[in-house]
């Protein structure tokens, strides 16, 4: 909170509609103010959204309008460069996922089937990644090596070798949505909401 007013960079309101801002720096960019628009500074944004959708598909619609600006908070705050995940608690056949990118060419909004953001590169570079591991399965693999050769396995999880295991933010992006698409929770809420953080925890960033 910053003189009365809160600087949110996640959030979820009553409605079951949650956003989140990271950081998208060197991508990011915002429009100038424009007569007869509904300008929205960044900000603004989490909670104008969030105060006025309970739905992704009222988020959409508000979208349409908005016209997000760049004006600071303060001298002391500029505006942060971000983009955005948003997601609500749509039943598992609608998309449950958008992402929001302000860039030189205007407000894009995405569908998210991977359902997971990280920072850079913009969006459709993370989710064009992807294409680089579609040969990871959760399945264990077959000995496709040669049939002279007995190859055996010897741990669980083999599928997944070769999935990226550096900290920078794309190889985040590959990790988390091949661990979210493949991650099973139980019936109850602290069932899911343990999964999530196993899954959280699959790209966390140490101090260092």
């Amino acid at each position: 909170v910053a003189d009365g007013f809160p600087l949110y960079y996640d959030a979820v309101n009553e409605k079951g509609l949650g956003m989140a801002g990271l950081n998208f720096v060197g991508s990011a960019q915002y429009a100038e103010v424009v007569p007869d628009r509904e300008n929205i500074a960044q900000f603004e944004f989490i909670p104008r959204l969030l105060g006025r959708c309970a739905t992704l598909a009222e988020a959409r619609e508000a979208l349409r309008t908005l016209n997000l600006t760049g004006t600071p908070f303060s001298e002391r705050l500029p505006a942060s460069q971000l983009h955005w995940l948003l997601a609500d608690k749509s039943g598992a056949d609608k998309q449950q996922t958008i992402v929001v990118e302000s860039t030189a060419e205007g407000v894009q909004v995405y569908d998210d089937p991977a359902g997971v953001l990280t920072n850079n590169p913009p969006f459709p570079a993370q989710m064009f990644r992807l294409n680089d591991f579609m040969h990871l399965s959760p399945k264990q693999p077959e000995n496709l090596f040669s049939d002279a050769l007995p190859l055996t396995l010897y741990s669980r999880g083999m599928g997944a070798l070769g999935l990226p295991g550096d900290l920078s933010s794309a190889s985040r992006f590959v990790r988390a949505a091949f661990t979210r698409l493949h991650s099973v929770s139980g019936e109850g809420e602290a069932d899911s909401v343990g999964q999530f953080f196993h899954i959280l925890g699959a790209v966390e960033q140490q101090n260092g």
